[in-house]
């Protein structure tokens, strides 16, 4: 019978340090309110870390996993004892994460994902890098033979996969082949157009709220503030002055002069705050996606694998059966620098959000920034079924404009209400602004709109500012239904929507509005009858 084998002995110390990342914005909070309101309870419930540490060292004790012949046998537990069974054939990813430390101390956290479930259905962490090697070879070897292959010793399985790997890589020319490389630039760039310094700045915001440093802003701006308070008060002369924005709604009702010298003040800082925001951005998308590399893996180049990161290397692996839909993103930045991004949804995996060293996020975005020029010899890597030179688009009915003419309009009156609140007689300005971008946005929407249908897939794409194209092949449809509401019986018109197993809440689904009713019965009828005769594979 094949022996346990356990995590490493440092998985106890890496598994409290991720205890304390997690509470690191709370830890830092008290130990600074603490230094301004002076020691209290704050401190003291510090001690109660303590149990993270035993709950550390009970999961190193308890966990255990051992290979057998046709699948991995994973033990947890030591009061509620689980064992779990997981076929060599179920496991879609085995993925890898590797921080600075885990790299001085030559660990790697694995996790093991398999078709279905929001979460992995193992988290290792740590195992030894040569521990990770042997599990990739066993499971990888096991799934491509369909679990044939009977389990052997480590040595023995360490010289076949050798050979087999010296076989691949001189009779495959797909496997191991590097389908992008992003350089330094086009990660900064990247940077620049996601602009993901915002989430840094909103964080740093709840830091300052926590320490009171918010509410002298909020003074500043809304409410009544001492010249003294601040350097320089901008010419003021009273001892008691308004706020910014109090202070231009006085000068714009009651006829007082306009504080010039703060407008321009808050004006300058708000440019500089979206500047920093973007540099932020830029260092951080370099630094996470540093040598970003999408290349074929597997024996016949069946999976695509992503490696990136400076200071925590992040390796995953998507085997390309298991893409459900393609999606093409193209913002406003995006085509002022000629760029785009391609991002996949898979089956099952981990659920919303980004874990640690952006695996799930990342693993979903093939391509983070790729020139629109690449486009036509990326795509066929992923979709090779799918010829994008020969879609022949349909568009949308000329009475979908009207349709979301009307939409538009009602929000731009809803926007509105707060204008004629608050400017009274300047309230047509605004509403007239508003209308015309309604006008404008509409238009450019239906205009953009469109879906077609090849012999193997449906393709939608939608937005005008920021475009959307997805792509959802016949074989990954589970369900096809067709939507009328009581303005689509109106208009004789109604709607067909694609769901795929790989879609989320904040996916861009396939989901085709302001078909004419016989339009969307045929198109119902005929993703209904593809799907039906298609098998469908994880």
């Amino acid at each position: 019978m094949p022996s346990d084998q356990r995590l490493h002995p440092l998985s106890v110390l890496f598994g409290f340090g991720k205890q304390l990342r997690s509470l690191g914005l709370p830890i830092v909070v008290v130990l600074v309110t603490a230094g301004t309101v002076g020691l209290g309870w704050q401190l003291w419930a510090l001690p109660l870390l303590i149990p993270y540490v035993l709950v550390s060292v009970a999961r190193y004790v308890s966990f255990r996993y051992r290979y057998e012949e046709n699948e991995m046998v994973i033990r947890t537990g030591l009061l509620f004892k689980n064992e779990r069974h997981v076929p060599y054939a179920r496991i879609q990813n085995l993925d890898a994460v590797q921080n600075v430390f885990h790299r001085l101390w030559n660990v790697v956290e694995v996790r093991v994902e398999t078709g279905g479930g929001q979460e992995p259905e193992a988290t290792m962490s740590v195992l030894p890098v040569a521990a990770y090697e042997e599990m990739r070879r066993r499971v990888f070897k096991e799934r491509e033979t369909g679990g044939a292959v009977s389990a052997i010793s480590a040595a023995s399985t360490a010289a076949a996969s050798e050979a087999s790997e010296a076989l691949e890589t001189a009779g495959s020319p797909v496997a191991g082949r590097t389908l992008l490389h992003l350089p330094p630039r086009e990660l900064i760039l990247a940077g620049l157009i996601q602009n993901r310094g915002a989430v840094v700045i909103a964080a740093a915001f709840g830091l300052f709220w926590e320490i009171g440093m918010v509410d002298r802003f909020g003074d500043w701006g809304f409410g009544d503030w001492l010249p003294g308070d601040w350097a320089g008060d901008w010419g003021t002369r009273s001892k008691e002055s308004r706020g910014i924005v109090r202070a231009v709604f006085r000068s714009l009702f009651d006829g007082a002069e306009l504080p010039f010298g703060r407008i321009t003040f808050a004006l300058s800082a708000i440019a500089g705050l979206l500047v920093l925001s973007r540099l932020i951005s830029m260092v951080w998308t370099a630094v996470r996606l540093h040598d970003f590399r999408l290349s074929r893996a597997g024996r016949a180049g069946e999976d695509l694998r992503t490696d990136f990161g400076l200071f925590t290397r992040v390796t995953t692996t998507v085997p390309l059966r298991r893409i459900q839909t393609l999606t093409i993103h193209e913002g406003p930045l995006h085509r002022l620098f000629g760029r785009a991004s391609v991002r996949v949804e898979t089956a099952g995996g981990q659920g919303g959000g980004e874990d640690e060293g952006g695996s799930k996020k990342q693993r979903e975005w093939l391509a983070p920034i790729l020139h629109r020029g690449e486009l036509p010899g990326f795509l066929p890597e992923i979709l090779p079924e799918l010829d994008f030179a020969a879609v022949q688009w349909q568009a949308a009915p000329p009475r979908a404009y009207r349709r979301e003419l009307k939409s538009w309009v009602l929000i731009a009156l809803l926007a509105s209400i707060p204008f004629a609140v608050f400017l009274k007689w300047w309230y047509p300005v605004p509403l007239a602004l508003l209308l015309a971008w309604a006008f404008v946005g509409s238009r450019q929407y239906v205009r953009n709109l469109g879906w077609a249908v090849t012999e193997g897939a449906v393709l939608l794409r939608t937005g005008w500012l920021w475009r959307k194209l997805t792509v959802a092949r016949f074989n990954k449809i589970q369900a096809v239904a067709i939507h009328e509401s009581p303005f689509d019986r109106r208009a004789e018109m109604a709607r067909v929507r694609v769901d795929t197993a790989g879609a989320g809440d904040s996916s861009h689904r396939v989901d085709i509005p302001y078909l004419p009713r016989e339009t969307a019965r045929g198109l119902y009828d005929l993703l209904a009858r593809q799907a039906a005769l298609t098998a469908f594979r994880w």
